[in-house]
């Protein structure tokens, strides 16, 4: 059993992770202090390091230093977890031989791939960085060189060169250069034997549609904007070789491990929605006149979802968006959250910050987007006239759709630090009289049918919040 040594100062952290890596079978000691973290390495012998990025009594980057610099823990694999990016500390920690960036709060799927992919490490793989600015192969040098072996050419032709006498694992290439530009560089490449298949990633400050169009229609792998930001770099450029490997991989191998793959695929699923249900209790926890908001919104979605005749697979999504939406409160001060009487105009506006709050703690968990697409935008009217975006109509993506009108109706038909819950029949006006203003009419029209079958004003459940 690999042994998995977690340091992280954050008391709910560090339950959900541990709890995670011990159902996938990891034997996992947990620490909340870099000094810990060292007499704990020194005493026995850890697989991996999961690493806070900042801790009480230690800054992350500044104790791997101090690890790197202790012959006996030295070679420590280490992958930090972290609530910010900043691109300083991630190109230090790059340096300092870390293997990865876990975004809390990370869901199941990404942090047991990190950890399955940072205790699989390969040997340094090639990379060949094709740039006319040399200033962009400088940062390319030092942003990948700790993790890949990097190789630099200035021009398409000594590109070419480079790669009929060594071949790369993968080209990193500029799409706009002068002489041969990126898109013939490749298909130049496409006619070197043995490369018929050899990844290319293109590098370009292009924003349009087309660009990205035209570079897939090539056959590039992937692309990445231009200047870039470190971690989606890095994570691009693994997933892309990932893919690589597991193309060249023998497929009795593959089936081998189908079935095995398939049962932790489950447990994974399974564990990513106690994660999110931990998180939406955490976020009712702030006001005890909104306890089980979350739960009720993400239930009325569900059943609305079923009644468009979403997919089994859309409503479990939407679900687990609509369960996440107010994230975004967690940063909010309870002060402003429980206030009985009415908001100031900057209280009001510190509200409404909760739905860009709520898109930037869940944008980076890329195997559910739409988790910030509902975190965002459930707070748009129909017309045009909600926020943060002032979105309309069908621009408004569905999902927020969906959630504006739940949320608003358990918002209505439940107690309030303000006020006491609606009777269900001015509930059903204001949703009625909001069909093509406030809410989708379509949408809304759903909900007032729902409304309808409750006689007994049962669907609310339990509301009394305290």
């Amino acid at each position: 059993m690999e042994k998995v040594l977690l340091v992280d100062d954050d008391e709910m952290s560090l339950m959900v992770t541990e709890m995670v890596l011990t159902e996938m079978k990891y034997e996992v000691k947990s620490v909340m202090s870099g000094a810990e973290c060292i007499a704990s390495l020194k005493d026995d012998h850890f697989d991996l390091l999961l690493l806070d990025v900042e801790l009480g009594d230690a800054n992350g980057i500044e104790l791997l230093k101090q690890i790197r610099k202790d012959p006996d823990i030295k070679d420590t694999k280490t992958v930090f977890l972290t609530v910010s990016s900043h691109r300083e500390d991630m190109t230090e920690a790059v340096r300092l031989g870390a293997l990865d960036f876990i975004r809390k709060p990370a869901l199941p799927e990404t942090l047991i791939r990190s950890v399955r992919d940072a205790l699989s490490a390969r040997e340094k793989e090639t990379i060949l960085a094709v740039d006319d600015e040399p200033m962009n192969l400088m940062a390319t040098e030092e942003i990948f060189g700790i993790r890949y072996h990097i190789r630099t050419a200035s021009s398409g032709e000594e590109a070419l060169r480079e790669v009929e006498e060594r071949k790369p694992e993968l080209v990193l290439l500029d799409l706009h250069m002068p002489g041969m530009d990126g898109l013939e560089v490749m298909a130049r490449i496409r006619e070197i034997e043995g490369c018929e298949n050899l990844p290319v990633v293109f590098l370009t400050a292009d924003d349009d549609a087309d660009t990205e169009a035209e570079i897939f229609k090539a056959g590039a792998m992937d692309f990445i904007r231009k200047p870039f930001v470190m971690q989606v770099a890095l994570q691009r450029i693994r997933h892309v070789l990932e893919l690589k490997h597991l193309q060249d991989s023998m497929q009795e191998e593959v089936d081998r491990k189908t079935e095995a793959i398939t049962e932790n695929n489950r447990k994974i699923q399974n564990l990513s929605k106690q994660v999110i249900l931990a998180l939406a209790g955490t976020i009712d926890a702030k006001d005890p006149y909104t306890k089980g908001h979350s739960s009720r919104v993400a239930d009325y979605a569900l059943e609305m979802a079923k009644r468009m005749n979403k997919s089994e697979r859309e409503q479990t999504e939407i679900y687990s968006i609509a369960l996440l939406h107010d994230v975004g409160k967690i940063g909010i001060p309870l002060s402003i959250i429980n206030k009985p009487g009415r908001l100031t105009p900057e209280e009001y506006e510190e509200i409404k910050s909760h739905t860009l709050r709520g898109y930037d703690i869940l944008k980076t968990i890329s195997e559910l987007p739409e988790l910030s697409v509902g975190a965002r935008w459930h707070h748009e009217r129909y017309d045009g006239n909600g926020y943060p975006d002032r979105k309309a109509g069908e621009d408004i993506p569905e999902v927020a759709r969906i959630i504006c009108v739940a949320d608003c109706y358990d918002a209505m038909s439940s107690d309030r630090s303000y006020r006491k819950a609606l009777p269900q029949q001015m509930v059903r006006s204001e949703i009625e009289n909001g069909r093509g203003t406030q809410f989708d009419p379509d949408i809304a029209r759903i909900m007032l049918k729902m409304i309808d079958e409750d006689t007994d004003y049962k669907m609310r459940g339990d509301t009394d919040g305290k």
